[in-house]
This record gives C-alpha cells, structure tokens and sequence, in this order.
C-alpha cells in the first residue's frame, strides 16, 4: 500500500469533522478567526477543559495556542477558582472525617518511625554509600561544588577555633 500524501492547504476532514490545514506533511487544526477571538475574549476567565471542549480541540492544543496568542489566565480570577476548590477540598476531607490527617499524639506506624539512637544496619549504610557513588558518578559538577563548599566550611571552622 503506498502513501497518499495530501493535498496542502485547508481543507475539510471527515474523520475529525472539521477544517484543518496541510503544510508538507504536518496536519493541523485550521483556527478560524471565530475560534481566536473566542479563545481571546474567554481564556482569562474560563477553566481550560470547558474552553477546549467549547472551542472543539484538546485541551494541550487550546494551551498552545493561548501561549502563541500571548494570553494569560486573569490573577483575580485564578485566587478564587484556588480558594473555591481549596474549599471543596476542605468540606470533602471534613465528610470523611479528615482521611490521612494526623492529630497530635497520634502515629500511623510507631514501628517505622524515627527513634532517638537509631544506627543503620550495615547493609543500609552499604547501599546508602553506593547510591552516594552512582550519584556522584552521574553528577561530577555537583559533587565539585560539594567538595568546594566542604573546604570554605573547613577553613572558616579552622579560623573560628583559632579565634
């Protein structure tokens, strides 16, 4: 079966059932310049699922286009959907009695918490020393700005206990 390449520029696509643009061998979504001034005149204030599904794209593509068309989400508006739904979440966790909070004095797991005193087992500190490796291995400048930072610490404990 051999490729067909479409024909470029705009036309009507049936399966996405709606115009789009053909530039090589880029297909893409065709925006009217209905949609641009919708998505103008609405993405400050509107939740970007109900903006696309309006608009009839995804969700990733109406923020590209946002971002193309310079466009950024009003800051007073932003405050209250966050406080709105910091709200919901708050009435949601009350309902089912706070899940996975903590009240003072309570323990999830008192027998893998930290305790005073504690020492890693040898094996631990083996695979602690080996992850410090790999890490160092893969990271040579931040193990160079560890070691730098070592000695200004080392030199400036050296002139405290001169002082």
């Amino acid at each position: 079966m051999a490729y067909e390449k479409k024909r470029d520029g705009r036309f009507w696509h049936p399966a996405y059932g709606r115009v789009m643009e053909h530039d090589g061998y880029a297909l893409r979504i065709s925006w009217s310049q209905q949609m641009m001034d919708d998505m103008r005149r609405m993405y400050p204030t509107t939740i970007n699922d109900e903006l696309a599904g309006y608009l009839g794209v995804s969700k990733r593509t109406m923020i590209r286009k946002a971002r193309e068309l310079g466009l950024e989400k009003d800051p007073k508006w932003l405050a209250a959907i966050w406080e709105e739904r910091r709200q919901w979440a708050r009435m949601a966790s009350a309902a089912k009695g706070y899940p996975g909070g903590f009240r003072k004095g309570e323990h999830a797991s008192p027998e893998y918490e930290f305790k005073p005193g504690h020492r890693p087992t040898e094996e631990v500190r083996e695979k602690q020393a080996a992850a410090r490796r790999r890490f160092n291995l893969l990271n040579p400048e931040k193990l160079k700005e560890r070691a730098r930072k070592a000695a200004e610490t080392r030199k400036r404990n050296k002139q405290n206990r001169d002082l």
